[in-house]
């Protein structure tokens, strides 16, 4: 997500507020669970076959999602923790929860759906969670509400499947990702709309249209969000073998196409190939920048200046969150330094604008003022330093070979860190100063 380009305006922190309208039909909604409580469900496995009702007129998404999931570790599984924006900036009523067709206990908290196993799901065994729940769409714009939200004729719609992940608080601050979430080998969504002629911006392929469904299919992608409007002017091209795909009403969609193209040629050289057959751009309300498995949002408030530098910045996510995704809550350097650092690679770079700070910290360790100087800023001088100390041909070597080995997996700081290092020799480490609590000094 990009936050912080010198014109931006600084997220500040405020306190979300979260309104549940809880039904009470096939689940049993029980009190929300403590942090240590959740489970954690990154490491599982899922595919999701998903329906949703985008009902345009009174501003609703009534949604029914199936996970399968597989439990891919060692040890019996109580429980499961799925990741659901709505529930956390939204009005949702969760409107039952089966676990293989029986009904099941499950808990609201904070943007996190909370699943009770009336069984526990035994190692390399699956079974199918559906969730059902009802999300109005939010009117206004603060407390990045905009995540899901119907404004300006748009409709958007930011992780609003309940996704495999690990607990974490939408909280306070806005200029933070706190996701983390699995790639999902397949994801079937079949939007019905009330309204004719609705255009979705969205990843993958569209299979079919019938009537005002239109069902669509992604492969290796880590969340599906969509933006949707009848107004959207759409413009494809190919390049590079690539389906470019542009959603626009206001927004010069031929200056965002030469600024998507100028990225992908640059990232491509630099990095690898681009990790899918197809990248969408969708023009949004007033909000920031954001990323999406083969595509990202560019709200229509933005300048042509910072539209230009916010596609850059968001094209580099396709290879860094996801295809190599990472902890976004806990490790926010290996996923926006490192994005704003190949994003700086063609807008240039610059000075931080406040205090020397360690680049190890989770989004919830920084202040609203200098998270984005710190983690953009002065991750992207590290990674510039570094890379002048150990030699173009070897940081180039390790960040491509980063790439390839956790490509459709997760990466991750240290992980990063350690593969430059293998490429950079004895020129290399150094990593203790601004990293402590990955790598002890002495260690």
């Amino acid at each position: 997500m990009t936050v912080g380009h010198d014109t931006h305006v600084v997220k500040r922190r405020v306190l979300v507020v979260v309104l549940l309208l809880p039904a009470l039909m096939s689940a049993v909604l029980v009190p929300a669970v403590s942090a240590a409580a959740a489970p954690d469900s990154l490491p599982l496995d899922a595919t999701y076959n998903v329906t949703a009702n985008l009902q345009w007129a009174n501003r609703r998404l009534v949604v029914t999602s199936t996970a399968t999931v597989k439990n891919t570790s060692s040890a019996l599984v109580t429980g499961l923790t799925f990741n659901l924006v709505p529930a956390g900036i939204g009005r949702i009523s969760l409107n039952g929860v089966t676990v293989g067709g029986s009904a099941a206990a499950a808990s609201i908290d904070d943007m996190n759906v909370i699943v009770h196993l009336p069984s526990a799901l035994a190692p390399n065994a699956t079974v199918d969670v559906t969730i059902r729940y009802t999300g109005r769409f939010n009117s206004t714009n603060p407390n990045r509400k905009w995540l899901f939200a119907l404004r300006h004729g748009i409709a958007t719609a930011y992780r609003w499947i309940p996704w495999l992940g690990n607990r974490y608080p939408f909280k306070t601050p806005l200029f933070g990702d706190a996701f983390a979430t699995q790639i999902a080998s397949r994801v079937q969504v079949a939007l019905t709309s009330d309204r004719a002629g609705m255009i979705y911006a969205a990843p993958g392929t569209r299979l079919s249209v019938s009537g005002n469904t239109q069902t669509f299919v992604a492969y290796n992608v880590r969340d599906f969000n969509f933006a949707a409007s009848p107004d959207y002017h759409v413009v494809t091209e190919t390049h590079a073998g690539v389906q470019f795909d542009y959603y626009t009403i206001d927004l010069p969609q031929h200056t965002l196409a030469q600024s998507a193209k100028q990225a992908f040629d640059k990232y491509s050289s630099l990095v690898g190939p681009y990790p899918y057959s197809r990248m969408f751009i969708a023009e949004t309300s007033p909000g920031f920048a954001m990323e999406s498995p083969q595509g990202f949002w560019i709200p229509d408030s933005y300048t042509t200046r910072d539209a230009v530098f916010g596609v850059i910045h968001e094209v580099a996510h396709q290879w860094f969150y996801a295809a190599v995704g990472s902890n976004q809550a806990t490790e926010p350097f290996a996923d926006e330094a490192l994005v704003e650092f190949l994003a700086r690679t063609i807008q240039g770079n610059r000075g931080s604008k406040c205090a020397t700070d360690n680049l190890d910290g989770s989004v919830y360790d920084y202040t609203s003022e200098c998270y984005y100087e710190v983690v953009y800023i002065q991750g992207t001088n590290y990674l510039n330093a570094y890379r002048r100390r150990v030699g173009e041909s070897a940081f180039w070597a390790g960040l491509r070979s980063y790439y390839q080995r956790y490509k459709f997996k997760m990466g991750g700081t240290k992980q990063l860190l350690m593969t430059l290092d293998e490429f950079a020799g004895s020129r290399g480490g150094g990593h203790h100063t601004r990293f402590p609590s990955l790598f002890p000094a002495g260690s």
